[in-house]
């Protein structure tokens, strides 16, 4: 699954109506209300203010609203075009300022749906990954062997003294296992590393 890096905005104009799609991530369903109404309030007086937003590591949790269009001519097209590109922890928002000449259910749909699709064709799209937080401990004597190898392919984030040394860092979890067997084989077996903490997060 994936989801976006940043908000973008592209702009339509279909028989006159100006259609403005916003896709921006979303983090949480928490956030939803604070977004759409700074959106509102960014672009005032138009007509229609639709979304569909999709959140969850398996887009469990999905919504939408036409906010006054005919029933599923907006909200639905706009859920769909997300849900085919598989994404999740997304907002897409679509401003309608109307033009004064009716589109009929058909026409309203492909502009809704378009205002969605041609934001995500060239979108700039993160992924989720999973990251460990790991201590190495060694002895005194191994240094020469570990640190050089270990500050050229990682970033420390600490590194502590007392009887040994042990060095802290977070590394992306596929690399673990190399990690461990480079060290295994740097210090004949004596290094020791353990696991401190599991997270995941979309880069």
């Amino acid at each position: 699954m994936k989801s976006i890096k940043k908000t973008k905005t592209v702009e339509i104009i279909i028989k006159n109506s100006r259609f403005i799609g916003i896709l921006m991530p979303l983090s949480s369903v928490d956030d939803f209300d604070e977004n759409y109404q700074s959106i509102k309030n960014t672009y005032k007086d138009a007509n229609h203010y639709t979304f569909a937003y999709i959140v969850g590591d398996h887009q469990e949790q999905q919504k939408y609203s036409d906010d006054g269009e005919p029933s599923s001519t907006a909200g639905i097209p706009m859920l769909e075009v997300l849900k085919k590109h598989e994404v999740t922890n997304i907002l897409a928002i679509t401003i309608r300022y109307f033009g004064g000449v009716k589109l009929g259910a058909s026409g309203l749909i492909r502009a809704y749906a378009k205002s969605v699709s041609e934001n995500i064709k060239d979108a700039v799209f993160t992924t989720k990954k999973s990251f460990s937080t790991i201590e190495i401990t060694i002895p005194f004597d191994e240094i020469g062997h570990v640190e050089h190898y270990l500050r050229s392919n990682f970033h420390l984030n600490e590194t502590t003294y007392d009887k040994e040394v042990h060095y802290h860092l977070e590394l992306n979890a596929k690399e673990l296992d190399s990690l461990q067997s480079n060290l295994q084989e740097k210090t004949n077996g004596i290094a020791q590393v353990s696991i401190l903490s599991e997270s995941q997060r979309y880069e």
